[in-house]
């Protein structure tokens, strides 16, 4: 059984149909692209334009210069001023910690 992988966009991506600070599941990975899982489909991304992890994220991302976060279970984006250090999500109701600050600004 392949490792679960999930992705997001690369902080300096401006033009993608992906939501920004939003994790999706990784179908597959070839040398220069990835196929993720975009609303119930496989859509293919440039690996140039990813962030790739091997496990599920559990912090909220939070993305500065939009001021919101999105919430990793359900991808609900949720406005805030000063992020929280944990924070529960409207839509699913889960409660996750904020990403440090570091990985937030990469999210940006």
């Amino acid at each position: 059984m392949a490792a679960e992988r999930w992705a997001r966009l690369r902080d300096d991506v401006r033009r993608c149909e992906l939501r920004r600070g939003a994790w999706y599941p990784v179908l597959s990975v070839a040398s220069d692209e990835a196929v993720l899982v975009v609303r119930r489909r496989g859509v293919i991304i440039p690996l140039a334009y990813l962030e790739i992890t091997q496990t599920r994220p559990t912090r909220w991302t939070f993305l500065s210069r939009e001021r919101y976060a999105v919430c990793p279970n359900c991808a609900d984006r949720v406005a805030v001023g000063q992020p929280p250090e944990r924070m529960r999500c409207g839509k699913c109701r889960g409660v996750f910690e904020m990403e440090p600050a570091q990985q937030a600004a990469a999210a940006v």
